[in-house]
C-alpha cells in the first residue's frame, strides 16, 4: 500500500489550462488592432503616420509613396499642404525645410 507522506494534503494532479479558441482569437485581434479598425487600410495608413514620416525628415519620394495610399479628399488636401510647406512639389524634389 502506498501512503501519502503528509496525510493532510491531497495528491496533486497536473492541471490543464483550457483556453477557448474564441478567446484566443479575440486576444490576437485586439493585440493586432484588427478588432477596432474599420478596415485593414486604417491600421497602417493614417494622417498621423504620414505626419510622423514628415516630422522625421522622410524624403519627398517616400512622402509621395505614402500619399498614394490615401483616398479621402480632406486628408489628401492636408497632405498636399504639408508637402508644399517642405518643398516637395514632386517625388523627385528635395525638401527645403
Amino acid at each position: 500500500m502506498h501512503t501519502n507522506p503528509n496525510p493532510h494534503t491531497q495528491p496533486t494532479k497536473p492541471r490543464r489550462r483550457a483556453v477557448a479558441p474564441g478567446v484566443t482569437a479575440i486576444v490576437l485581434l485586439a493585440t493586432t488592432g484588427l478588432a477596432t479598425a474599420g478596415c485593414a487600410g486604417n491600421l497602417v495608413h493614417s494622417y498621423r503616420s504620414f505626419q510622423s514620416a514628415l516630422d522625421r525628415g522622410a524624403s519627398c519620394s517616400e512622402l509621395y509613396d505614402q500619399r498614394a495610399r490615401f483616398d479621402d479628399e480632406d486628408t489628401l488636401a492636408k497632405i498636399d499642404r504639408d508637402l508644399e510647406s517642405v518643398g516637395c512639389t514632386s517625388p523627385e524634389a528635395e525638401r527645403n525645410d
